[in-house]
Order: C-alpha cells, then sequence, then structure tokens
C-alpha cells in the first residue's frame, strides 16, 4: 500500500516538472499577479509533499523554482521557508540553517525561521551563533519576548552557565502558555545539574576495596552496587567455609578464592570507572531533557 501511495506521488511528481519545463519560456512574459498564483500553486504541492514526507521530491521541484525569472520578494521567501523547512525535516539542519537565515523580516514565515534557527544552533552545539540569533531578533509580541527568553535561559543551562541562567530566569513572566511548562521545568533540569557533582574514583576504589560495592553505590549506581556485592561475599563465604573444612589446597577452596578475587578486583576497578560514566550518563540525559523541552514549544505554536 505504502508503495502504491509512492508511485502515486511520483506520477504527480512527474507531470508537475512537466508542467513547470513546458510553462518556463512563457513565465518571463506573464504579469505579476499570474505569477503569483502560479507559485501559490505550486507551494500547495510541495507543502502536500513535506507533510507525506516525500522531503527529496519538494526539494527538487524547490531547487527547480529558483530558476523561474521575475520573482518577488515574497515568492522567493517562500522558496526559502520551504526548503529549510524540507532540509529540517530531513534532518540536514545544516542546510536548513542557510534557507532560514535568507528569509527575509517582511515574510510571515521569519519569527518561525528565527526561532527554528536558533533551536538547529542549540541543538547542534553552536552556541555562540545561537546566541548572535538571539542578541540580533528581537520580537515585537510579547509571548514571542517570552519564547525568545526561554530559549536563552535553556542555552544558559545547556552551557552550565548557572548565574546567566538565574540572572534570565528571574525575568520569566509565565505569559505564554506554550512555553509556561517547560519554563518552570528549567528550575528541575538546574537542581539535577546542581546534585550531579562529579566525584573521586580514588574514593569509589577505597570504599569498594573496604566493603565490595560501595563504591559504585558512592558513584550513584545502587543497583550495580548490589549485583556486584552479592556475588563476590558469596564466594568469600565459599572459600571461608572451604578453607575451615578442607584447607588451604582443596580444590573447593582454590576456586571459591580465584572466584572471589576476580570479583573483588573487579568490583574496585569497575567502581573507579563508575563514578565517570555516572556523571556522563547523568550528565547526557539532563542535556537531552533540556533539548527535548526546548523543542515540545516550538511544536506547539508552528507545528512540526
Amino acid at each position: 500500500m505504502k508503495q502504491g501511495n509512492q508511485n502515486i506521488n511520483r506520477f504527480f511528481l512527474c507531470i508537475t516538472c512537466f508542467v513547470l519545463s513546458i510553462s518556463r519560456p512563457a513565465l518571463s512574459q506573464i504579469s505579476t499577479n499570474d505569477s503569483i498564483n502560479f507559485s501559490g500553486l505550486d507551494f500547495q504541492f510541495v507543502e502536500y509533499l513535506i507533510t507525506n514526507k516525500e522531503y527529496k521530491d519538494a526539494i527538487l521541484i524547490l531547487n527547480d523554482s529558483k530558476k523561474i525569472a521575475s520573482l518577488n520578494q515574497n515568492q522567493e521567501d517562500s522558496i526559502h521557508y520551504y526548503s529549510a523547512w524540507a532540509y529540517y525535516n530531513s534532518k540536514i539542519l545544516d542546510s536548513s540553517i542557510k534557507y532560514f537565515e535568507k528569509i527575509s523580516p517582511e515574510s510571515p514565515f521569519y519569527v518561525k525561521s528565527k526561532f527554528y534557527q536558533i533551536f538547529e544552533q542549540i541543538y547542534l552545539g553552536r552556541y555562540d551563533d545561537a546566541e548572535r540569533l538571539l542578541l540580533n531578533f528581537e520580537p515585537t509580541d510579547s509571548l514571542n519576548q517570552e519564547l525568545k527568553l526561554f530559549q536563552q535561559s535553556s542555552a544558559a543551562l545547556l552551557k552550565r552557565k548557572l548565574n546567566d541562567f538565574d540572572s534570565l530566569s528571574n525575568k520569566f513572566r509565565y505569559n505564554n502558555f506554550a512555553c509556561e511548562n517547560e519554563q518552570r521545568d528549567l528550575f528541575k533540569r538546574k537542581d539535577e545539574i546542581v546534585r550531579n557533582k562529579k566525584k573521586s574514583p580514588y574514593v569509589a576504589g577505597l570504599l569498594s576495596a573496604v566493603v565490595p560495592g560501595t563504591g559504585k553505590f558512592y558513584a550513584g549506581l545502587k543497583g550495580q552496587a548490589i549485583s556486584g556485592m552479592i556475588p563476590t561475599f558469596l564466594f568469600a563465604i565459599a572459600g571461608a567455609e572451604s578453607y575451615y573444612r578442607s584447607g588451604p589446597k582443596s580444590a573447593g577452596f582454590i576456586i571459591a578464592a580465584s572466584f572471589f578475587t576476580i570479583f573483588y578486583v573487579g568490583n574496585i576497578w569497575g567502581s573507579t570507572l563508575s563514578v565517570k560514566t555516572f556523571y556522563e550518563r547523568t550528565n547526557n540525559e539532563i542535556h537531552n531533557n533540556i533539548l527535548l523541552d526546548l523543542h515540545i514549544p516550538l511544536r506547539r505554536i508552528f507545528g512540526n
């Protein structure tokens, strides 16, 4: 069924491209109003393709539309917008950013383009570029001003600049329903960042040397602490029992002592590594949650 829909889409695409090819020589002779009407129909089809995830076909038509003579500013902005949107949905963010950048301030797509462009720069970790865009972008609407402040605060947390976050978040007015919940969640993310402090691998190793498993508990990996503690103690008990019953040369003692040594040393080594592992894992979770919260208001306001 999916293949059949794709074939139908391809058929309509071929028809559209054919009409464009035979009509192009006359485009330079038509009036401005006729050009707008023609282009409007074209953009409707492009939007249909993007909605149906036919991004490559949409980009093909948009690239071909750039060759049309006498495009006005509105048409150029529309081409740039739909190109950026197709690349965005294709996850080709560098190209999406490039086309969002070309949209003029007079375009009805301008505000959306700026917010998504800023989000893309933040998502790619280009915080300086995002900050430059935020400084040069001055929304006139109070709701969009709040959304901009939310993006600035999120970027500050992602950079772990907690003082900057405090300064920005103090200006929250919570007057934009689309990002109000996410604004409040930013304070939870800040608390998570503060709690996720780097711990000493040496302390973790020493604790596990004294009591196996406690080093991982110290690192924050409580489940692994218990799973590492139980077999170590079982082999220690088995080894001690074999020692008292059969002596140090018995097979039971040698096997139990060998396994105890492996688990004991492994537990110490694993505890030293788990400190960094837990910190990085938690840090990545916080990072991804902030990015998710940053994206949700954009989808609420502007759509996918």
